[in-house]
């Protein structure tokens, strides 16, 4: 009985951690065009607290290579949500149906910009997005296999 329950909460756990991640990609896409690059000029500047002077030393829109470094880790930390929350539910082909579910999230995630102010929907995003995921399927791939690999020896 007390397995059973560990495995109740293991498993409403990963889904209102998976809700909550995917209700703080749709905040951050809901926040207006100039809203978004002050939350990116707050990573440069807290970098720039740190140590490390990004604006001053590279001639690139810093600005822009932070938003879409962002765009990566939103969508590597969501791939291993949603893939726990299969994981948790033994639902089978995990790793081709949690990519469906980051694929079709960044999709709408890009629809759902064009209606926001100074904000618009592009598919190059998307491809960005994906970008995250697939470094976390490799991960995870690469875990699984070790892990079988152990299993079997």
């Amino acid at each position: 009985m007390k397995k059973l329950n560990q495995d109740k909460l293991k498993k409403i756990i990963s889904v209102f951690l998976l809700i909550g991640w995917c209700f703080l990609i749709f905040s951050l896409s809901n926040r207006n065009g100039t809203l978004s690059t002050n939350d990116s000029d707050l990573i440069i500047n807290l970098l720039g607290n740190l140590g490390v002077y990004l604006k001053n030393s590279l001639h690139l829109n810093i600005t822009l290579i932070i938003r879409k470094l962002a765009h990566i880790f939103l969508y590597f930390i969501l791939y291993l949500l949603i893939f726990n929350v299969m994981w948790q539910f033994k639902i089978k082909k995990q790793f081709l149906f949690s990519f469906i579910f980051c694929f079709l999230y960044a999709i709408s995630d890009e629809i759902h910009q064009m209606f926001i102010l100074n904000r618009s929907a592009e598919v190059l995003d998307v491809l960005i997005d994906m970008i995250g995921v697939i470094f976390q399927m490799i991960i995870l791939y690469g875990i699984f296999k070790k892990c079988e690999k152990k299993h079997i020896e």
